[in-house]
C-alpha cells in the first residue's frame, strides 16, 4: 500500500501559496496526493490545484507528484463532466464526493449512481468518502452499507476514512472486508489520547436518527484529532487489513491540528515510516 496526502490537511498553507505548499509536500517525501475543491462550471482553477490543466500537469510532473483522487461537493456537481475531463487529462483515474449530511437514501443512492455514470464516460471511477454520520442506522442497517447495497458496484466505489469509521462505533478492518474491491482509498489520522469526547460518537448522539451538522461539530472538537501514531488507533492493523483487501493507497488526512499544518503532516509521515507494509515511491 502506497502512502499519500489529502491536501485538505494543509489547506491554509495551500490557500496562501499553492505552488510553494506542493513543493514542501513533495520535498517531505509525499509522492501521491488527493485534491479537494468546490468546482464551478467554466473555471478550472476551482477544481483543486488552482491552475489550468496544462500548468497543473507541468507542475505535478516537475514535482514528481501523482494525483490519486480528488474530492468535490456536492454529490453531483453541475460541472462534473468538465471536472472529469480536466482530471482525465492529468491521468487521474478516480474522483469522488467528500461526504454529505443530507442522507435520505431514496434521493442519494440514485445521485451516486448518476455521478458514477458521468465519471465512467471519462474512464474515471466515482467514490464516496465517509464521516461518522453515515453510521446511523435505518431499520438496523448502517446508512453507508445501504449506500453500498443500493448503488451499482460498477459505478460507485468507496474511500474509507478509518478515523471516522472508528468514531462511528465500527471496526475499520471489518469495514474494509465489507467493501472489498469497491474500496479504492483509505484516509488516516489518529484519535487523541486526551480527547474531551469518547471515540464512539454515538455515545453522544442517537444511533437511529440522522446526525445534524450542529451535532457533528459538537462531537468533533479539535482535541479529538491527533497526528498519525500519536493517538490510540491501531493503525498497523488498518494497514495490514488494507493490504489484505488490496487497497492501493492510504492517505494522511488531518482535518484539524493544534500544530502548524506542515509540521503536522511531517509528524504523520515520520510515524508511518515506523510501520510496516507501506510504500512511498
Amino acid at each position: 500500500m502506497k502512502v499519500g496526502l489529502q491536501l485538505y490537511s494543509v489547506r491554509e498553507h495551500f490557500k496562501q501559496d499553492p505552488v510553494g505548499t506542493l513543493k514542501k509536500v513533495a520535498a517531505m517525501g509525499y509522492r501521491y496526493v488527493e485534491l479537494y475543491g468546490h468546482p464551478e462550471k467554466g473555471d478550472e482553477t476551482t477544481f483543486g490545484l488552482g491552475l489550468p490543466r496544462r500548468e497543473a500537469k507541468a507542475l505535478l510532473n516537475d514535482l514528481g507528484l501523482t494525483v490519486v483522487g480528488a474530492h468535490f461537493y456536492p454529490l453531483v456537481p453541475e460541472c462534473l463532466d468538465e471536472y472529469c475531463d480536466y482530471f482525465a487529462e492529468l491521468g487521474v483515474t478516480q474522483v469522488g464526493c467528500g461526504g454529505t449530511w443530507d442522507l435520505d437514501i431514496a434521493e442519494k443512492a440514485p445521485l451516486l449512481n448518476e455521478a458514477g455514470r458521468i465519471t465512467k464516460k471519462h474512464g474515471i471511477r466515482y467514490y464516496y468518502h465517509n464521516h461518522y454520520q453515515e453510521y446511523y442506522t435505518v431499520n438496523g442497517e448502517y446508512v453507508l452499507h445501504k449506500f453500498a447495497r443500493e448503488t451499482d458496484p460498477e459505478l460507485v466505489f468507496f474511500e474509507l476514512d478509518n478515523f471516522w469509521a472508528a468514531r462511528g462505533g465500527v471496526d475499520p478492518t471489518e469495514e474494509m472486508a465489507f467493501f472489498g474491491d469497491r474500496l479504492l482509498l483509505l484516509h488516516q489520522k489518529d484519535f487523541s489520547k486526551n480527547a474531551s469526547r469518547p471515540l464512539n460518537a454515538f455515545e453522544l448522539v442517537e444511533r437511529t436518527a440522522p446526525v445534524s451538522m450542529e451535532a457533528f461539530v459538537d462531537t468533533r472538537p479539535i482535541d479529538t484529532f491527533a497526528e498519525v501514531g500519536t493517538g490510540i488507533l491501531p493503525i498497523q492493523s488498518y494497514i495490514d487489513k488494507g493490504n489484505e483487501v488490496g487497497v492501493p493507497y492510504i492517505l494522511v488526512e488531518q482535518d484539524m491540528t493544534t500544530l502548524d499544518e506542515i509540521d503536522s503532516v511531517r509528524i504523520s509521515m515520520e510515524n508511518l515510516h515506523r510501520l510496516t507494509g507501506l510504500e512511498w515511491e
